[in-house]
């Protein structure tokens, strides 16, 4: 099954999703928390999030989009409630996330059995919900991290390695922000320490840098990789390496996506946002350079299903 704000849907239900996007950032770590510790929301801001966000959504819906991906962690103010009320409003799918969720510095005083406590919490917040809303258990569908930039720090690599931890417990995928190519073999090594399932761990952003011969050592270990800052102009880059993939027969293990904030591209224009650019600018490329539009679309349905896709049977605890 796949876990949404809606519940849990067979992964024939899915269709065609935007596999890494951010509904709305909230930059205000407090408020963050409050809502991801304590279940508090700001309802007054939440109608009015609404009326910014559901054209952005029923402009998706209409070229074809069913399903978003939530990629802001508990700590970029994930607002399940928010999400929620959205997917039901545009009738649209849309897989909230556990992860990233304090202040990394908290890894300096509390560095005994960080991994195991991190981990226990993830865990916890599968089966027990991130919370529970209209009578409806609220999961998360995967853990979102994002890594730092240069050599992985000891936050990150225990983030990691309590990431894998969880994602055996249960059954979740882990869709892990990495920026730099160098910083995968990195990642791996702490990957293959833990023994972790590569068919679980997800390369978000592997086309920042586009990297070819990292992007085929994480294809040679199983690890899925995730081209989704598919922007305004970035058709060309983005089309290269996509046929790269194809051409080590690894299509069938890319996510595509936009990474776009909804909130903040609806603010500064809800007429003209750059929103729904995968389906009118980089299909259209992709079909006058070789790839069919149909692959493109098989590939944001067939796969973000397979990735997303947890085995409820033996996972959740009902």
């Amino acid at each position: 099954m796949i876990y949404t704000t809606r519940g849990p849907i067979h992964k024939s239900e899915l269709g065609v999703t935007l596999a890494h996007e951010h509904i709305k950032w909230e930059s205000d770590e407090f408020y963050a928390n409050n809502m991801y510790f304590d279940k508090k929301y700001q309802l007054e801001d939440i109608s009015l999030d609404l009326k910014y966000i559901i054209p952005i959504m029923l402009d998706i819906k209409a070229k074809g989009g069913k399903s978003v991906v939530e990629a802001s962690p508990p700590i970029g103010g994930q607002n399940v409630r928010l999400l929620k009320e959205l997917s039901e409003r545009v009738d649209m799918h849309i897989i909230p996330c556990t992860g990233w969720n304090m202040t990394k510095q908290l890894y300096d005083v509390f560095s005994m059995h960080f991994e195991e406590q991190l981990a226990n919490r993830w865990i916890n917040d599968f089966r027990e919900g991130l919370d529970t809303i209209d009578g409806v258990v609220i999961r998360p569908g995967h853990i979102k991290l994002l890594l730092d930039r240069g050599v992985l720090s000891k936050a990150d690599k225990a983030m990691l390695i309590a990431a894998v931890k969880a994602s055996k417990d249960t059954g979740m995928p882990v869709h892990c922000h990495i920026m730099e190519a160098k910083m995968v073999h990195e990642v791996i090594e702490v990957l293959d320490k833990e023994n972790a399932d590569y068919q679980k761990f997800l390369w978000a952003h592997a086309d920042e840098e586009a990297h070819k011969e990292t992007v085929k050592l994480a294809a040679d270990k199983g690890m899925w990789i995730g081209i989704d800052n598919i922007r305004k102009g970035t058709s060309p880059e983005k089309f290269e390496l996509l046929s790269y993939v194809m051409s080590i027969d690894y299509g069938h293990k890319v996510l595509l996506s936009q990474d776009y904030d909804f909130y903040s591209e609806a603010k500064e224009s809800i007429d003209n946002h750059p929103c729904t650019v995968i389906f009118e600018e980089f299909m259209l490329y992709c079909t006058e350079n070789g790839i069919d539009e149909q692959e493109i679309i098989r590939m944001m349905t067939e796969n973000p299903a397979n990735f997303y896709d947890i085995d409820t049977v033996t996972k959740v605890i009902e």
